[in-house]
């Protein structure tokens, strides 16, 4: 009779390991295809942070890393199909950078946009919380200097 031959069978660790592997690269594929450069940015510190969790040798970590992320990946599946296209590419531009600004803070969570030069503004802040705040000014004429910090209208005033 012959030798049958055994089916060599990963470790549950190992597999869970594979798999994780397999799922994360999935998930940061999605995530370089999301148009807002915030949305790119939380999604790569959070996958990073799933991939430290997932070097515990707790088999019951690895296992929830492994459900949080399938769960964080029909989040981004979601995020990706239902992106509001238009409006980014009008924030962002077309290769999803940020329009030129005329004030940017280093950690890219304030934006400052001059929709209409000298007469209409637009400006963004990012909180950690996940809410935005936006600021809007609009002049009707643009000659009153409120462009250049009401400088202009201030001078004329003292005279």
């Amino acid at each position: 009779m012959p030798q049958q031959k055994r089916r060599q069978t990963l470790p549950h660790s190992q597999a869970l390991d594979e798999n994780f592997e397999c799922l994360i690269r999935v998930a940061y594929s999605i995530g370089e295809t999301l148009a807002r450069p915030k949305d790119r940015n939380i999604c790569g510190k959070t996958l990073a942070q799933l991939s430290n969790f997932n070097k515990s040798n707790s088999m019951e970590v690895k296992q929830n890393v492994r459900q949080f992320l399938k769960f964080y990946l029909r989040v981004l599946r979601w995020t990706q199909t239902h992106q509001p296209i238009i409006l980014y590419e009008k924030w962002y531009g077309k290769g999803g950078n940020k329009c030129e600004s005329t004030s940017q803070s280093p950690d890219d969570d304030e934006t400052h946009i001059w929709l209409e030069e000298g007469s209409s503004y637009l400006a963004m802040k990012h909180f950690d919380d996940g809410s935005i705040m936006i600021y809007s000014a609009v002049a009707k004429d643009a000659t009153s200097g409120w462009a250049e910090n009401g400088f202009k209208l201030l001078s004329e005033q003292k005279d």
